[in-house]
């Protein structure tokens, strides 16, 4: 089926377009919202610029469109970008959050589409560990949570840091997928990709008890063959 993959750059999300291909589907365009405002309820926002060369690098095309990041008033304007492009479902990297899923659920429901959501459900230390087996270069852009300090913002989510999360989820209830904002990710590469984003200058904005790894230059570079 030719399906829409609601996109950030982020490892959920495209994790989530990687199983939809791997389950049959074709995820044909990448769809991304670029909110105006840091508390979406619906959306990511930190280094969204990036997100046309995140989807250069799997090969795919990209809509995009601007959105107020007012709740309620936002999923009307996914709704708008979707009903634009010839797909018959949309794939989603929510988790847990009801309130994401069941408003993807409504405007799929009104535009005579699936929804189609692989992660929903499953357990969420699972599920990131699932996501650093698949082979995913992941690094973290942006921290929020008890636990998570500066020396996060920028670092890869590779095994140690998923264990140190679990640790963090275990003492403060952080979200280990970060689903509850409690922190934002980036997927640099992964073996499905056609190449590779290289992040050429990143500046460490940290103000009280968040921060923000936010990436000011980025390129696409050739994957080494290994041979």
């Amino acid at each position: 089926m030719k399906l829409a993959a609601l996109f950030s750059g982020g490892k959920d999300s495209t994790y989530a377009a990687y199983l939809a291909e791997k389950g049959g589907h074709e995820v044909s365009i990448f769809a991304c919202m670029r909110p105006a405002r840091g508390d979406s309820y619906m959306f990511h926002g930190v280094n969204i610029h990036l997100t046309p060369l995140v989807a250069e690098a799997q090969g795919k095309p990209l809509a995009s469109a601007p959105s107020s990041g007012e709740k309620e008033k936002e999923v009307e304007e996914l709704k708008h970008l979707i009903e634009l492009l010839d797909v018959k479902g949309v794939v989603s990297g929510a988790i847990a959050s009801k309130y994401q899923r069941d408003r993807v659920n409504q405007l799929c429901s009104e535009l005579g589409i699936i929804h189609l959501s692989p992660l929903w459900g499953k357990n969420p230390q699972e599920v990131l560990e699932a996501e650093i087996k698949s082979g995913m270069e992941i690094i973290l852009v942006h921290a929020a949570a008890n636990g998570l300090d500066k020396s996060w913002l920028g670092r890869r989510i590779d095994k140690k840091a998923a264990a140190e999360l679990a640790g963090l989820s275990e003492r403060f209830g952080v979200n280990v997928c970060g689903e509850g904002g409690e922190y934002e990710s980036l997927v640099v590469d992964a073996p499905w990709f056609r190449k590779r984003l290289v992040i050429d200058e990143a500046e460490v904005v940290w103000e009280g008890t968040s921060g923000t790894y936010a990436v000011k230059h980025a390129h696409l570079a050739p994957k080494a063959h290994k041979g």
